[in-house]
């Protein structure tokens, strides 16, 4: 058994060395659950408004909430549209509604059939990177069709709780079934899991004010969710609220330090089962949270 505390100690700027081309834009897909609550509409927003990426789709998915895909595709389609004033912007597709009905049975949809062909240009040496901030239905519908995937895509993922534990509240345990595919398939894997959000990405409702409030009718937008919203967290004598999703996009542009886990299995009660493990995943430890909200602060500004 590999020891499940070991790991090599690298930093995640290296992520936009995995461009198609040199200097170009990193080609990503996001599948979120937009509309949850308010963490990924950031996430689609820095999508959007960051040069060094390149949003392919975007694909709205379920939550044991009631949210289906359709209400999460509106929902992303009215914060490009409505929230950032976007004439144009790339397709948003409605994912599942539900669940993988069996552990090999894949969904198909719109946004299942659309990411498989968004992938074909794609190679081992030039993957596309596929952000899930919701559940993994969609992705893993699309594994459980052409597996050959796995060698085309990256999977970068927000969802576990923490190192070695695992277990999940929300993207993963929305569909355990569909994680378990994804991780299981070999595919390459980050994630970010919620401690590290949670100490590394929360605000109170002041300070989230003070860092977008007046950054145009989007920052205000933004603030005035937040302060809105009804959930907080007692951290470290703070109330406050972790902006959970952006930690796949804070990855992707370098402002995360990472380490190398062995690959463990999903277990039925969410834990992680390391007797057996497969491979090796990539562990977000830490997020830069100053450079990160600078980073995105500087952007909405700049627009």
């Amino acid at each position: 058994m590999l020891n499940a505390s070991r790991g090599l100690l690298t930093f995640a700027g290296a992520a936009l060395a995995a461009s198609p081309v040199a200097g170009q834009p990193l080609p990503v897909v996001l599948s979120s659950d937009c509309g949850t609550e308010i963490d990924d509409q950031w996430q689609v927003i820095y999508l959007a408004i960051s040069p060094e990426l390149e949003p392919l789709g975007f694909i709205g998915n379920h939550a044991r909430n009631g949210l289906t895909g359709a209400m999460a595709r509106d929902t992303m389609l009215d914060v490009l549209a409505s929230r950032l004033g976007l004439a144009s912007h790339p397709p948003v597709l409605a994912g599942s509604d539900a669940p993988l009905a069996a552990p090999d049975r894949p969904n198909d949809n719109e946004a299942v059939r659309f990411l498989l062909e968004a992938s074909q240009r794609f190679s081992p040496a030039q993957r596309l990177n596929v952000l899930i901030i919701g559940s993994h239905t969609d992705v893993a519908s699309a594994i459980l069709t052409d597996p050959t995937i796995v060698q085309r895509i990256r999977v970068i993922m927000m969802g576990m709780v923490g190192w070695p534990g695992g277990s999940d509240e929300w993207n993963v345990k929305n569909d355990p079934d569909a994680a378990r595919v994804v991780f299981d398939s070999g595919v390459p894997l980050v994630v970010g899991c919620s401690e590290v959000c949670i100490r590394d990405l929360s605000f109170t409702t002041e300070e989230c004010q003070a860092l977008v409030g007046d950054l145009g009718p989007c920052g205000a937008w933004l603030a005035k969710s937040f302060a809105e919203f009804g959930g907080r967290l007692d951290h470290e004598g703070r109330k406050v609220w972790p902006i959970w999703d952006v930690i796949t996009g804070a990855y992707l542009l370098g402002f995360a330090t990472v380490t190398e886990y062995h690959r463990p299995r999903i277990g039925t009660d969410l834990l992680f089962d390391h007797t057996n493990p497969r491979g090796q995943l990539t562990w977000v430890t830490r997020v830069d949270t100053q450079r990160f909200w600078a980073d995105f602060a500087a952007k909405l500004r700049g627009r």
